[in-house]
């Protein structure tokens, strides 16, 4: 069972007398647990009907005594153990935990919990046949936007791609350092419930120091000493090279798209939604726009791009490419006058 999968049955109110949640995503294993916890035990019952043990301090004997008692004033009881793998080491202890599992109390739901599980060896060959095996990994980097967004969605907000893009450059792939960062952003947002780009700069980003937001409107500026000076505090403070690209490119579609909506005369709430770009900061994007040629704004998108192509296919110093890369995209243009808008 996936964890996708595990939610669904949660959801539909469908649930299992064993689970074993294993892999190395802890956040999602205690989501897990939670979740069963609190769909399952009200408050007023819950310190009659749960126990959480650790399998390093605690004997398999002791588990099944909990796991084979009926719940108090309620219709589950739930055991929870910790560092299950620790738990069944030993001859006896596996036979007693098997025993359990092959005919556990459907009025208990005991949850297990293995960062190291053995497939091959009792009782996981028993849990295998007999138990819900919710397996927990990291996520691939292209997977951590898309959960990004459903976990926004899910907790009653919304997040463009943009800003489940920008949020995993500043943190990682860390759910839990995902969801402490989306937490600072609900109390700053509000009760507005869209997250945008430049909220995540605001919040995740003014943590580490500059911001790309600083660096795109020193580059607006076409102020060179300053950018270089913001590129490098970012970089001293762990910000991800290749997010600073994607930032960047995203800066200069919106430059490129102001020359093409200008003319089509839209209001400034459409301008707004066409460039993905809040009202209020129209105003210096068109002084930004002004600053740059049509061919010098396509050239830059070669410049990012070749940049991105250097850091992710050879070992050259990541500093060095992005300070090539700022120089690059202020470079004059001498072949075309820049555009006044």
């Amino acid at each position: 069972m996936t964890y996708a999968e595990f939610l669904q049955s949660i959801k539909a109110n469908r649930f299992s007398p064993i689970y074993l949640f294993y892999g190395e995503e802890d956040f999602l294993i205690d989501e897990g647990v939670q979740l069963i916890i609190g769909k399952t035990l009200d408050d007023g019952t819950r310190g009659f009907n749960l126990d959480v043990v650790y399998g390093s301090k605690v004997e398999a004997t002791d588990v099944v005594a909990h796991a084979s008692s009926f719940p108090m004033m309620s219709g589950k009881r739930v055991v929870v153990v910790k560092e299950f793998e620790k738990l069944a080491t030993t001859d006896t202890a596996k036979e007693v935990i098997g025993a359990y599992i092959n005919n556990p109390l459907e009025s208990t739901i005991l949850v297990l919990v293995s960062f190291e599980p053995d497939f091959r060896r009792k009782p996981f060959t028993d849990l295998k046949k007999k138990a819900e095996l919710v397996e927990c990994k990291p996520f691939y980097d292209n997977q951590v936007p898309g959960w990004v967004a459903e976990r926004v969605k899910l907790q009653g907000r919304e997040a463009n791609a943009e800003a489940c893009r920008l949020i995993q450059a500043y943190v990682g792939n860390s759910l839990r350092s995902l969801q402490n960062e989306l937490d600072k952003l609900y109390v700053f947002i509000g009760d507005r419930k869209n997250i945008t780009a430049e909220d995540v700069a605001a919040v995740v980003g003014a943590t580490k120091g500059y911001t790309v937001f600083e660096l795109q409107n020193a580059i607006g500026r076409r102020d060179a000493k300053d950018a270089i000076k913001i590129l490098e505090r970012m970089l001293e403070n762990g910000q991800s090279p290749q997010m600073i690209i994607v930032m960047l490119s995203r800066f200069f579609t919106q430059l490129w798209k102001l020359t093409d909506v200008r003319a089509r005369k839209m209001s400034d709430q459409e301008l707004s939604r066409e460039i993905g770009l809040p009202p209020f900061f129209l105003k210096q994007y068109f002084e930004f726009r002004a600053n740059f040629s049509i061919e010098q704004i396509e050239q830059n998108f070669k410049s990012l791009l070749e940049a991105d192509t250097t850091l992710k296919s050879t070992s050259r110093d990541p500093r060095l490419v992005l300070d090539l890369l700022v120089v690059s995209l202020l470079q004059e243009s001498t072949a075309v006058e820049r555009v006044a808008l």
